[in-house]
């Protein structure tokens, strides 16, 4: 049976906000294109593309969603503002001839829990990199972190608009360290990042002003991401937790809470020379260990 004919499978994503929902129509999801361009490796992306008339938006207007382009604006990246999430991407890879609708790209990460595990998904590598481009990586132009680390290096990145950039002063990051993490949250899920998780004073921000705050949940942790570019950047625990809170919290959240309040949680995809497929996460499942569990829209 060829891919046309195929049964068709309905798909469902939405941002984590639930601000937009959509479904789209295609043969069940086997592979996804991975492309390794200066943004969709940033955000981990995994595209898949329907024909525009297989795709519906349940609830929120994608001309409502945060546009951002770059380079020769052939592609239009749509983020949500409120969460951050990376939805979709709309442009040609080629000019068009006559009135042929743009391509729209869906980020498989967005599907909700269950109906692919990125993890086990086959990938299809697309070398974007190799096209033809004028992006500059923006450079880290503020003081690097003065604290002592044994055998340290300092790594700087950002996000890539150049809004956001960052120095961050670690041992060397490679595939023995240890400590590296990917989850499959509702929320981590949909960011694709790989989180290193260092003390605050190894870092040091240029543009903090520039990222948006999205709490969820229990409302302990800030996730941060640019506001222009929707690159998530780090988590943090949230300001002004009292006393009485840490003291109903059940075992797990105070133990997470405690290890997390003197240290971030920062996405390695926004570090420049630092490919994330070099190194050995580990893979949590947040989905079913945070409770109370997400509900999906």
């Amino acid at each position: 049976m060829t891919e046309q004919q195929a049964p068709l499978k309905t798909y469902r994503g939405n941002c984590h906000c639930a601000a937009f929902v959509y479904e789209i129509t295609l043969p069940e999801i086997k592979q996804a294109s991975e492309c390794n361009c200066s943004i969709c490796y940033k955000k981990a992306a995994l595209w898949v593309f329907p024909k525009p008339s297989d795709v519906k938006f349940v609830k929120g207007d994608p001309s409502d969603m945060t546009n951002y382009t770059f380079n020769k604006n052939q592609f239009t990246h749509k983020f949500c503002s409120t969460c951050g999430v990376s939805l979709m991407v709309v442009g040609h890879l080629t000019p068009p001839k006559d009135d042929k609708l743009p391509e729209n790209g869906f980020n498989v990460r967005t599907f909700q829990h269950g109906q692919v595990d990125v993890w086990k998904l086959e990938t299809k590598a697309f070398d974007g990199k190799a096209l033809p481009s004028t992006y500059e990586v923006p450079k880290f132009k503020g003081a690097e972190p003065t604290v002592e680390v044994e055998g340290g290096q300092v790594y700087t990145g950002g996000c890539h608009c150049g809004g956001v950039t960052v120095a961050l002063k670690s041992k060397p990051i490679n595939k023995d360290f240890q400590g590296l993490l990917e989850c499959n949250c509702s929320m981590c899920g949909r960011y694709g990042a790989t989180w290193t998780y260092q003390p605050h004073e190894q870092f040091v921000f240029k543009g903090w002003e520039n990222l948006q705050e999205y709490v969820f949940n229990k409302k302990l942790a800030v996730k941060l991401f640019c506001k222009t570019c929707g690159i998530p950047i780090c988590s943090q625990t949230a300001a002004g937790v009292t006393e009485e809170q840490v003291a109903k919290m059940d075992e797990n959240t105070r133990k997470w809470y405690e290890s997390s309040k003197t240290r971030k949680a920062f996405n390695l995809r926004v570090l420049d020379d630092l490919n994330v497929k070099d190194l050995s996460p580990n893979q949590f499942d947040g989905y079913n260990f945070i409770q109370p569990g997400y509900v999906e829209p």
